[in-house]
């Protein structure tokens, strides 16, 4: 066996391994079902007291299991979809959707809270490569139009002028029409139209509808926090004119993610009534109608308007706290100790719209440096175990491909491969986490947006801060990124080695802990 564990995965006799899995497993006749994630095989037991975990997570390519939700999840890695091929085939068992085997598990499992987590991340999973693109296209712009003590890249020669121009398409793609991917997420997930969804994202975005960025800036023209009302009395043609009142606001959800959510769900609800009560001869005709213009109405009455007041009371909110000349010396810190706990619940799904939100909002966001701070340390962490444990060759095996995955912005891997389930790692990366997001806040380094949420995250960092009232340190927010990635990495190293030597950290296991966070 010892060997077996020692080849490189691409030697790996998939139908072999599965069959190993499914013995340790207890039997096909004790998996109901199976299905995968980005990193993880998640199958549905009848008896787990028939798992032989310890076997599980010694086999090949295994890099940690954990129960989350009623679903008992293997952590593979990038690769798990030819694993979870193969796993199928040879099991006979049951293949379903991630929303099947969600709903089956949790049947006798977890309330609105869990199921409500559980909806955000579905939604999300699939427009995160849209927003990475995004983030790394407009990273590199933003390279391009920074000044440099003078010296600004597109006005040096044409052709960087010229592809600064051309790069702009795909990055309002990604970003300015983010409700008409999450709109078509939403109805994806909720199984109504999809195409549905995409017209009802549009209805968002186009004109007479203003550009949110005009809105933004009309609220950022006197400094200080202003309620949207007060911000679209004072624009000329900021409503609809019905002759007796000029309202709704009408204002692009461009790059919105709180109302385009809620207005994805309302017409994924609506879509899928009327197809139900339509009679089928009119269908064609009525099932569009009444998905897209009831709406659209209430997207722009009600759903909208309301979203807008949410987000801006959040991004005003997490604005001041990194930018108050009191609050940023601690809350950087705070939060950056809080970001991995709440990373395991799920919550962090959230920070998405904050993200944008705080962008349009005040110019730029800290909290993606969170993001960023929150990878390095994970993978740090584990570089930090593998060298208390360089002894053992399975540490390697397990370690280094979490280590890179981390780095790259995937942290699945490494915090329930290695860090949970020992937990000293996991506590060094969380205070690690809290340190770098501190120093980056304090010096100045905020971001554009979302985009790889790691070391590449430097592509999203604002050379000078736009953010008003935050001022850089010298050398440019690159120059302080690195410093506090640097800093986040060594610091996360460096406890995780000191921590394998307390005794209180023996206590933890993953399959207990893990289970509970999660839950």
């Amino acid at each position: 066996m010892g060997k077996k564990e020692k080849l490189p995965q691409m030697k790996i006799d998939l139908k072999a391994w599965s069959k190993e899995l499914v013995e340790y497993l207890g039997g096909s006749e004790n998996i109901i079902s199976a299905t995968h994630c980005l990193t993880r095989l998640r199958l549905i037991i009848k008896d787990e007291n028939l798992i032989n975990k310890a076997k599980v997570e010694t086999m090949p390519s295994v890099k940690g299991t954990f129960k989350s939700s009623g679903q008992y999840q293997i952590i593979i890695g990038t690769e798990v979809e030819k694993y979870f091929k193969e796993f199928v085939a040879v099991s006979g068992v049951q293949a379903v959707t991630k929303e099947k085997a969600k709903a089956i598990a949790n049947q006798n499992n977890g309330g609105w809270f869990l199921k409500s987590l559980n909806f955000l991340g579905e939604v999300f999973i699939p427009i995160i490569p849209v927003l990475v693109a995004g983030g790394i296209i407009l990273g590199f712009r933003n390279i391009l139009e920074a000044d440099f003590n003078g010296f600004i890249i597109v006005k040096s020669g044409q052709f960087w002028q010229g592809l600064d121009d051309f790069l702009w398409i795909p990055a309002q793609v990604c970003f300015w029409w983010l409700p008409v991917h999450l709109c078509w997420s939403i109805f994806r997930k909720m199984e109504a139209d999809q195409v549905m969804g995409i017209v009802v994202g549009l209805c968002l975005l186009v004109p007479p509808l203003m550009n949110v960025y005009e809105v933004s800036g009309e609220a950022s023209q006197d400094g200080g926090f202003k309620w949207i009302w007060q911000i679209m009395a004072g624009m000329d043609d900021g409503g609809f004119d019905w002759g007796f009142m000029k309202y709704p606001w009408k204002i692009q959800y461009t790059a919105q993610v709180i109302p385009a959510f809620a207005i994805g769900i309302v017409g994924a609800y609506i879509n899928k009534w009327i197809k139900r009560t339509s009679p089928a001869v009119v269908s064609q005709i009525v099932v569009p109608l009444v998905t897209i213009l009831p709406t659209f109405t209430l997207a722009m009455f009600v759903i909208g308007p309301a979203g807008f007041i949410v987000a801006s009371v959040i991004s005003f909110a997490i604005s001041w706290a990194f930018t108050n000349n009191i609050a940023k010396y601690f809350f950087g810190f705070i939060i950056g100790m809080v970001y991995a706990p709440i990373v395991l619940t799920g919550v962090h799904h959230l920070f998405n719209a904050v993200f944008v939100q705080d962008t349009i909002q005040n110019g730029g966001n800290f909290l993606f440096i969170g993001t960023c701070a929150q990878a390095i340390a994970q993978g740090s962490a584990v570089l930090g175990w593998i060298l208390v444990n360089k002894k053992d060759p399975r540490a390697k095996d397990v370690g280094i491909p979490s280590v890179v995955s981390a780095y790259l912005g995937v942290t699945e891997p490494a915090m329930y491969g290695v860090n949970l389930k020992h937990m000293y790692p996991f506590v060094a990366a969380s205070i690690a986490t809290g340190l770098g997001l501190e120093l980056a806040v304090i010096s100045g380094v905020s971001a554009t947006n979302s985009g790889n949420g790691a070391w590449l995250g430097i592509l999203n960092v604002q050379v000078e801060s736009k953010i008003e009232g935050v001022n850089t340190w010298i050398g440019t927010g690159y120059t302080w990124f690195m410093i506090s990635m640097l800093i986040t990495a060594a610091t996360a190293i460096g406890l995780t080695m000191l921590f394998s030597k307390v005794k209180y950290f023996e206590k933890f296991n993953i399959e207990v802990k893990a289970a509970e966070l999660l839950k």
